[in-house]
């Protein structure tokens, strides 16, 4: 993120962004009593066919925990600007104009992507719009471990914030886990939540490889909200 935590990718023009988990100025305040039907949908969110994020699972990944990942500043950083060190570069349309997009790769996210495809269930669930999402992750998902792809559409909005609601994907809860760079994408959920510090452009970080045995190690176990509170 270039300019402030919770705005990750700002287009050329001020007020409009491809990728923002806030859409306000305001920090969310949610206290865990709170009265919210979080099943519930809105209006303008975008589901599958199921009534949900996502459709049942096919027999090769029924038996898999389902593990939601963020796209950026946790595994890429990207940039209107110009980076030289860049991995790749996506041309991407603006109001009827093509700017190239600049992005760099989290140290690791080739492995790290490889190995939780082959333990896990894995979603990319992004504030951003697909437009961007969805070319970006067609370069970066090299070894094709990602099983399904969620935008902007699909998040809830609460205070005029971007959640990833755990609750509407679809899936048992005790199944989910969820590593996102933003506290407040799951605010609703931390009980299944990896963190992970914010990445732009650090060439000795070493975080996702460091989650890997983590992770294989919940792979494994009946409901992961037991093992999380303990360990993070």
């Amino acid at each position: 993120m270039e300019q402030v935590q919770y705005r990750e990718l700002q287009e050329p023009e001020p007020n409009s962004s491809f990728n923002s988990t806030s859409s306000s100025e305001d920090e969310i305040d949610f206290e865990a009593g709170e009265e919210l039907d979080l099943t519930k949908l809105q209006t303008g969110q975008v589901v599958s066919s199921s009534g949900w994020l996502l459709n049942p699972a096919p027999p090769s990944l029924s038996n898999r925990k389902c593990l939601i990942l963020d796209l950026d500043e946790t595994l890429v950083h990207s940039s209107f600007k110009y980076v030289r060190q860049a991995d790749f570069v996506i041309p991407v349309e603006v109001e009827g104009q093509v700017h190239n997009v600049y992005v760099i790769k989290r140290p690791g996210v080739d492995e790290f992507l490889k190995k939780v495809g082959e333990w896990y269930e894995v979603v990319v669930f992004t504030a951003s719009v697909s437009r961007y999402g969805d070319p970006l992750l067609d370069i970066l998902d090299r070894s094709r471990s990602i099983h399904h792809r969620l935008f902007r559409e699909s998040c809830y909005n609460y205070q005029g914030n971007y959640i990833k609601n755990l609750s509407q994907i679809g899936r048992d809860l005790k199944n989910l886990i969820i590593i996102d760079n933003s506290p407040a994408s799951y605010i609703f959920h931390p009980q299944h939540a990896i963190p992970i510090s914010s990445w732009f452009s650090d060439t000795h970080d070493g975080e996702l490889l460091d989650i890997l045995p983590l992770l294989h190690d919940l792979s494994c176990i009946d409901d992961v909200r037991l093992s999380l509170d303990i360990n993070i």
